[in-house]
């Protein structure tokens, strides 16, 4: 499998639209990013709604993954929501 570079990929959205809508993402969605090392696919796995000082949903793993957050619910500051996906080509 090509490398992303890491064990886990974090990936945030910052006050835009860009994961408006990972709250949709249900375990067993398929999604794929397009990155410098070529195309990605990935499963989510399990998503959850943490507290913005919960560091460990970044933590490395064990296989390749990708860990989106954006702030929950859109447009406050109060928490994040978090996707966690398994990668495969």
């Amino acid at each position: 499998m090509r490398s992303l570079g890491c064990a886990n990929r974090a990936v945030e959205a910052r006050h835009g639209a860009a994961f408006r809508n990972i709250d949709h993402l249900v375990t067993g969605d398929i999604e794929q990013f397009n990155t410098s090392a070529g195309f990605f696919g990935s499963s989510v796995t399990d998503t959850q709604i943490v507290t913005p000082d919960a560091a460990s949903i970044i933590d490395p793993t064990d296989n390749t993954t990708a860990t989106l957050l954006a702030c929950h619910p859109p447009g406050s500051v109060s928490y994040r929501i978090v996707a966690n996906l398994e990668l495969f080509e």
